[in-house]
Formats: structure tokens, sequence, C-alpha cells
């Protein structure tokens, strides 16, 4: 299994002895998850099926792995059932146990996705309200038919408990993916900014824009059920914190010839400080240790002698 001995590779490389810790800490998540009073099991299922076609969709490494892995298909389906039991096998212990199954099913489906084709619409309107944006304008006109069925959702059940944020949170996770592709070194050196400047003026377009998205749905929800107003403060504060560490992670690993970037893991975790707010120093520290790395690494494509 050439693939699964890659992953090993990496996963020692980037996470070392804190692989087992948060092995435990997916499965424990995952079970208080299936165990909430509210009863979220059948929307934790849809989350958790959400991320891994998204990760799935966004990897890089796909035409690579059928070119030069043999029965690659196999190989990529026995990967993802693999990293699907931290999370699956909790689930037999709760009254959700039948969604084990409803699990394995979702997973096991999403490498037969064609996630190559993409019908993609200009969407013209677009540009007048983002101006110079390309990162957004680029990012909605290949999402909308997903952005704008979720935002509608969220809006809709905006008055009920936890079910509008089910829909904001794979909304957001959207935007975020927005940041997962390099652009041009010519479209980042047409900025004429400071490595500083860009990565500031990047941070408040982008926190600004998911602010207005999100506040709507937020605040009719906090006006139907206040006692969930800490948590809604709590969801819009991180998912802001989540998109700057994700923009500053990506400029701190950015190369011109490069066309993507390995952020999954750190991704990962920073999702697990939603549902557990203690790990979110975690995502605090990714963010203050990437935003200098990023500025460094801007400094070889940007002007950098008016910071």
């Amino acid at each position: 299994m050439q693939l699964l001995k890659i992953r090993f590779y990496q996963l020692k490389r980037d996470l070392g002895i804190l692989f087992f810790p948060i092995l435990a800490l997916a499965s424990c998540i995952s079970f208080f998850a299936f165990n909430h009073p509210e009863k979220v099991g059948l929307y934790v299922v849809a989350i958790i099926a959400y991320l891994f076609y998204s990760f799935h969709k966004n990897r890089g490494d796909l035409a690579f792995a059928y070119k030069h892995f043999n029965s690659a298909k196999a190989q990529i389906i026995t990967e993802y059932q693999l990293f699907l039991l931290p999370f699956s096998v909790p689930v037999l212990f709760t009254e959700y146990w039948y969604s084990f199954f409803a699990l394995h099913t979702l997973v096991l489906a999403i490498p037969f996705l064609d996630t190559s084709r993409k019908i993609q619409f200009k969407f013209l309107f677009i540009t007048k309200y983002f101006k110079n944006d390309y990162i957004f304008i680029s990012g909605i006109r290949k999402n909308m038919f997903v952005l704008v069925p979720l935002l509608l959702i969220g809006l809709a059940l905006s008055p009920l408990k936890l079910f509008p944020l089910v829909a904001l949170f794979i909304f957001n996770a959207v935007v975020f993916s927005f940041y997962e592709v390099n652009e041009s070194v010519q479209m980042i050196q047409a900025s004429n900014k400071t490595p500083k400047s860009f990565i500031s003026s990047l941070l408040s377009s982008a926190a600004v824009k998911l602010a207005i998205v999100n506040a709507p749905v937020l605040i009719i929800n906090t006006a139907f059920n206040f006692d969930l107003f800490l948590f809604n403060l709590y969801f819009l504060i991180y998912n802001l914190l989540m998109l700057a560490t994700i923009i500053v992670l990506k400029y701190a690993d950015y190369q011109y010839k490069k066309q993507g970037n390995s952020i999954q893991i750190k991704l990962i975790i920073m999702i697990l400080g939603l549902f557990i707010p203690y790990l979110s120093p975690l995502t605090l520290i990714f963010y203050v240790q990437s935003r200098a790395e990023a500025i460094k690494n801007l400094n070889n494509y940007l002007d950098d002698r008016h910071s």
C-alpha cells in the first residue's frame, strides 16, 4: 500500500508523537458529539462526510496516485476507511450506532465521485461587489451553487438551535477552501504592497466578508435562543480566527511554482477547536507563528523596503 506508507511518513513528520493523542481526542469528540443532549448525531454524520469529501476534492496528489500506484482507487478507499475509524467506532457505543454504517457507506462513495469536472459560470455581477478581490471572485464563481443553498438553509433555519450552525459551518469551510490554491506571483506583485500590508489587507477584507454573511444567521439564532449567545459569539470569532490562520498558512508555504498548499492536518486540528474550546489556543498559536513566516516568505516576492 504505497499511499498508506506515504501518509504514515507525512503524519510522522507533521505530528510526531502528537498523532496518538489527536487520534484519541478525535474519538472522544465523536463520542460526545453523538451523545449531545440536543440530538445532533445525524448532523455530525453530514459534517464528517463533508470533511472527507472536501479533503478528497482538494487533494493534489490524485493524478499522481492514479498514474503511478497499483489499484490506486482501492488504496484511496482503504485510506479513507481507516482514517474514518476513529470517528466511526465510538458511534457504535451511542444510540446512533447505525450511523457507523451510514458513515462508512458515504465515505466509501467519495472516491467514485468525479471531482475533476467543474462547471464554471462567469457570474460577472460578482466583480461589481468584490472589485479586485480575485480570490473571492474566483471562489464564489466555482462554488456559487453550493454557497447559495447553504446560506438560504442557514437563514431559513436560523430560529432553531444548532441546525443553522451546521449549514453555516459548511458554508465557512467552503470559503476556507478559496485559499487552498496559490495564485500566480504576478497577481501578488500587482498589489504593489509590502508583505505586511498585503497580509493585513487580505485578512481585513476576508474577515469583513465572512462576518457580513455569518452575522444575520447568528443574530437571528441568538434572538430566538438567547442561551446560545456565548456559543454563537465564540462560533463567529473562532471562524474568523480560522480564516485568518488559513490565509497566513497559505502564504507561509507559498511558492510560485507550487499550485496548492498542504494545510489539511492543521485544518482538522483547528476544526476540533470549534467543538472543544480549550483547543482553540492551538489555532491562535498557528496564526501567530504562520503570520511571521508568511511575511518573511513574501519578502521573496514583494518589495519590503517600506515595512
